[in-house]
């Protein structure tokens, strides 16, 4: 991790710090508080829920009660798969959408989220999106939707269980791994068959052996899941480190905003990313070793061989998104010359 980025890390917790303190009283009788909502991608009830609150009651916190930001989980009011649409509409004023479900509106969101061969840890990918640029690529791309984003909030990256060990990367050749999008295409350069199925049929098609694997997952998901119980092998290495997912708004209800509260946003954006970030960690470990303790297994460490032609079948998919557009072109790009920095 760079110096540069560090010198940002604590910076940006140093003015979280000063703000919350600063801002901490309540807003006086005379200031009528300006109200948003914020549509997000998980329903109410799931793990990471509580994060997107603490983000709305930080703005509340931070602004002095000026600015009210009410939290839209999926299916009240607006779906996963309209978050992007609901803020460029302006129906509502921001939103922490999963990119990935708006490929179709804005393709190189599905970059941003981390493709399969990019930056490998959590540090790394703070890094590529702001010393790296990826934060301006977007914004120069979603202004033209309407669309600001303020910054992101990472996960844990995604991993494949199996029903039986993967001892080489020959292993996969022929299994049917359930994997959605990037993933699947990785590991269909791998001789995998990627096949698409929803979160909720993924235990029983396990089960009855409709696939022999399943990715898009973090380990909290395949630990929520119980996907453990019925494929009992984790491969070690991640399809991705990590997974973004930007905070955004409508630009012209942000531009309504006075210059102190837009400042408040940003911080309470990179607060909200830090959360997500660590909280993640913690959670990631805890999950592995539940299933750990309940059965679930790891496959042999990869050879050096086997980890260079991962890393290869994860890069070679690049060109496929670069084609999409303009923007994603531009983020490969970026990712590929911030790569070479960090001795990739």
């Amino acid at each position: 991790m760079g110096r540069q980025f560090i010198r940002k890390f604590f910076s940006s917790i140093c003015v979280v710090v000063f703000l919350i303190s600063f801002f901490a009283f309540p807003a006086s009788s005379a200031d009528k508080p300006i109200k948003w909502r914020m549509a997000n991608l998980y329903p109410r009830g799931v793990a990471y829920g509580p994060v997107y609150q603490e983000f709305c009651d930080a703005v509340g916190r931070m602004s002095g009660g000026r600015l009210v930001i009410d939290a839209i989980f999926d299916g009240e009011g607006v779906n996963a798969t309209e978050v992007w649409s609901a803020v460029k509409s302006g129906i509502v004023e921001m939103g922490a959408p999963y990119m990935a479900l708006h490929a179709g509106e804005f393709p190189a969101g599905v970059v941003g989220i981390g493709l399969p061969g990019g930056p490998s840890d959590i540090g790394e990918l703070f890094a590529l999106w702001h010393e790296g640029g990826w934060l301006d690529i977007m914004n120069k791309a979603a202004e033209k939707h309407g669309i600001y984003c303020l910054a992101e909030a990472m996960q844990p990256g995604t991993y494949v269980l199996t029903k039986k060990p993967i001892n080489n990367l020959d292993d996969l050749k022929g299994m049917k791994i359930r994997a959605p999008g990037a993933y699947g295409k990785m590991l269909r350069q791998l001789g995998a068959t990627p096949v698409v199925i929803a979160f909720a049929e993924v235990y029983t098609s396990l089960a009855t052996g409709v696939v022999d694997g399943v990715d898009g997952c973090n380990l909290v998901d395949h630990r929520d899941g119980k996907f453990y119980e019925v494929a009992k092998y984790m491969y070690p290495l991640p399809l991705t480190g990590a997974q973004v997912s930007p905070l955004i708004v409508n630009l012209k209800a942000y531009n309504s905003l006075p210059e102190d509260l837009k400042e408040i946003l940003k911080t309470a954006s990179y607060y909200h990313g830090f959360l997500s970030a660590y909280k993640s960690v913690v959670w990631e470990k805890e999950a592995l070793q539940e299933m750990i303790s309940k059965g679930l297994k790891m496959s042999p460490a990869p050879s050096d061989a086997d980890k260079k032609k991962w890393l290869d079948a994860g890069i070679a998919i690049w060109p496929e998104y670069e084609a999409a557009d303009a923007t994603s072109k531009q983020m490969i790009e970026a990712q590929r010359v911030f790569m070479k920095k960090m001795g990739k």
